[in-house]
């Protein structure tokens, strides 16, 4: 019982985030699942590789949330969704099964450096200021696009996030405004999102390892359910809250925040 509330409280924490930020909320449900299936006794080696699928199936649920919000708000650039979803899903894919090969310490030490690089670009607003100089940096035609996909679909695999992170400052290097990439990386996140869960679910079943009652592969549904249940709603606050207010001083403390729980994921 006890469990199940941790994850309603992370899954509104993380709602939060994903509405916010367009983040997706992975950069906090992976370490955070990692700390609690250690404490659950899950098999050592499977521990990171199960909280990142599981962060990938629930970031689905507030994934949609987030992005009927901001598509209300009229801040989802839906002629790129469709063009970056396509390459995105065959990332993903990929990017399971390529995680599904590495070992625990290598997980940890990928998603360690992960959190450390986005909490240190929070706190210096880097997407923010070169959203501020309004310039296509990047190309973002139709022929491109799927490509930026692909390698944001692969890398969101391996960390267990919706492609936030990497989306939103794709689409500001791309000449979008930052709400547009904000909304649009939270579209973007429901197909990351399932594609990856689908692959950690797929590839969990072949492993060696005894996996846990209520796990579906790399994938462990009890925590699932809960999470997304709270993450739904809170996501479209989020949303409503990224259109309200400044963000300076809640991205530096965010960003110290995400440095600190990186440096714990590498060192307990």
């Amino acid at each position: 019982m006890i469990e199940i509330l941790i994850y309603l409280l992370l899954g509104a924490f993380t709602g939060l985030l994903a509405g916010m930020f367009g983040i997706g909320g992975g950069s906090i449900l992976v370490p955070s699942l990692i700390f609690i299936f250690y404490g659950m006794g899950f098999e050592s080696s499977i521990v990171v590789l199960m909280a990142i699928g599981t962060s990938l199936a629930s970031i689905f649920f507030s994934a949609i949330s987030s992005a009927l919000s901001h598509h209300n708000k009229k801040s989802v650039e839906w002629s790129l969704v469709t063009p970056l979803s396509m390459g995105m899903i065959l990332g993903a894919i990929v990017g399971a099964g390529y995680a599904a090969t590495l070992s625990n310490e290598n997980l940890r030490w990928i998603i360690t450096i992960f959190l450390i690089v986005i909490g240190i670009e929070m706190m210096a607003g880097l997407t923010q200021n070169l959203a501020k100089k309004n310039k296509e940096i990047i190309s973002m035609s139709r022929p491109i696009v799927p490509i930026h996909g692909t390698w944001i679909g692969f890398l969101s695999a391996i960390i267990g996030i919706g492609g936030g992170s990497f989306t939103t400052p794709l689409m500001v290097a791309g000449g979008y405004n930052i709400r547009k990439g904000i909304g649009t990386a939270a579209a973007c996140g429901i197909p990351i999102a399932a594609a990856g869960a689908i692959g950690y679910m797929y590839y969990g079943q072949n492993t060696d390892v005894n996996l846990p009652a209520g796990a579906v592969g790399y994938v462990f549904l009890p925590a699932v359910i809960s999470i997304s249940l709270a993450s739904i709603f809170t996501a479209k606050l989020g949303a409503n809250i990224s259109h309200s207010i400044s963000e300076k001083a809640l991205k530096i403390s965010f960003g110290l925040f995400l440095i600190v729980v990186g440096i714990m994921v590498i060192t307990n």
